[in-house]
C-alpha cells in the first residue's frame, strides 16, 4: 500500500476547486505532505496550541482547571461558533469548562477568555520554544479583525500540536481522559471524520478539530485503529466550491482509515511535482 501516492492521486482531482495543503504522520514513522510548511490563515485551528498550553500547565500543577474565570456583565461576548455568548445569564466559568467549549464546540468567546487569563504574550513566548514554533503563529484574539494581522498555521505545525497534545496524555495517564475528552466529544465532525462512523467500525476512534473562515476550510485529526495511529492535517483556501473541499477531506478520511486498517489502496502514477505544478 502506498498511502503517499494515493494521497497525491486523490488530491489532484480537486486542485481546480481550492488550494490544498496537507501533512500525514503515521505511528510507524512515515511522514509526508504537500505544501505542508506553507502558513495559512489558521481559523479555529489556532485553538489547538492554546489548549496544549493550558493542559501542560494543568499536568504540571501550575494551573488549577477548577478555578473560575468571571466574565463581566458589561462585557460584549463575541459570537460565531460556541455557546458562551448564548449563556448570558452565566457569568462564571471554570477553566476546564472553557477548555471543553473551546475544542468541542469551537467556542470563540471561551478562547478569548483563556487567552486573556494568561496573556497573549505568554502563550506566544511559550509557542516559540516548540519545535513547530515557526509554523504556529498566534497573533491576535479570535475575531479581532481590526488588529490587521491574522493567526497562521501550517499543516505540519497542526499535526505537531495535535500529536503533542495526545503525547501529553500518554505521559500523564491520570490526565489522558481529561485531555482527550473534548476531541472525542467533538461536535464538528463533517470534514475528515465525516464519511466514517465509529459506531459501525469496531476499534476505530477519531479525534479532530476543524477550522472555518471565509474561503478557508481546515481539519486536523488523529485516526486510531487498533494499535495504529495516523495524524492528518488537511488545509484548503482560495475556495471556489466549498462542497468540493468537504468532499476531499471526507475522501482523505476514508483513505487514512483504509491505510490504518491495512486495506489495499491502488497505486497511482501521479507525482508530487505534478501536483505542485498545477
Amino acid at each position: 500500500m502506498d498511502l503517499e501516492r494515493a494521497m497525491f492521486e486523490l488530491t489532484k482531482k480537486y486542485t481546480a476547486f481550492f488550494k490544498p495543503s496537507y501533512y500525514i504522520q503515521t505511528s510507524d514513522g512515515a511522514a509526508f505532505g504537500l505544501c505542508e510548511h506553507e502558513l495559512r490563515w489558521s481559523a479555529s485551528e489556532i485553538k489547538l496550541p492554546i489548549y496544549l498550553y493550558y493542559m501542560e500547565q494543568v499536568v504540571k500543577g501550575n494551573i488549577d482547571p477548577t478555578l473560575n474565570i468571571r466574565i463581566p456583565i458589561d462585557h460584549v461576548r463575541i459570537t460565531g461558533s460556541g455557546v458562551v455568548h448564548l449563556l448570558k445569564e452565566k457569568s462564571v466559568f471554570t477553566i476546564q469548562e472553557l477548555l471543553q467549549y473551546m475544542i468541542a464546540v469551537s467556542d470563540n468567546e471561551a478562547t478569548n477568555q483563556l487567552i486573556r487569563y494568561v496573556g497573549l504574550t505568554t502563550i506566544k513566548a511559550w509557542a516559540k520554544k516548540k519545535h513547530w514554533g515557526n509554523e504556529v503563529l498566534l497573533k491576535r484574539y479570535l475575531m479581532d479583525y481590526e488588529a490587521n494581522v491574522a493567526n497562521e498555521l501550517s499543516a505540519y505545525g497542526g499535526v505537531g500540536v495535535l500529536s503533542e497534545i495526545i503525547a501529553l496524555g500518554k505521559r500523564y495517564p491520570a490526565y489522558k481522559e481529561q485531555i482527550e475528552r473534548p476531541f472525542l466529544k467533538q461536535q464538528l465532525r463533517s470534514y475528515l471524520p465525516g464519511a466514517l462512523d465509529e459506531r459501525e467500525i469496531k476499534h476505530l476512534t477519531m479525534l479532530n478539530k476543524t477550522g472555518e473562515d471565509p474561503d478557508v476550510r481546515h481539519d486536523i485529526a488523529l485516526f486510531r485503529y487498533q494499535a495504529k495511529e495516523i495524524y492528518v492535517a488537511t488545509f484548503t483556501n482560495q475556495l471556489i466550491e466549498e462542497a468540493k473541499a468537504i468532499e476531499w477531506m471526507q475522501e482523505v478520511g476514508k483513505l487514512v482509515f483504509h491505510a490504518s486498517s491495512g486495506l489495499y489502496i491502488k497505486k497511482g502514477n501521479v507525482s508530487k511535482d505534478e501536483l505542485l505544478a498545477e
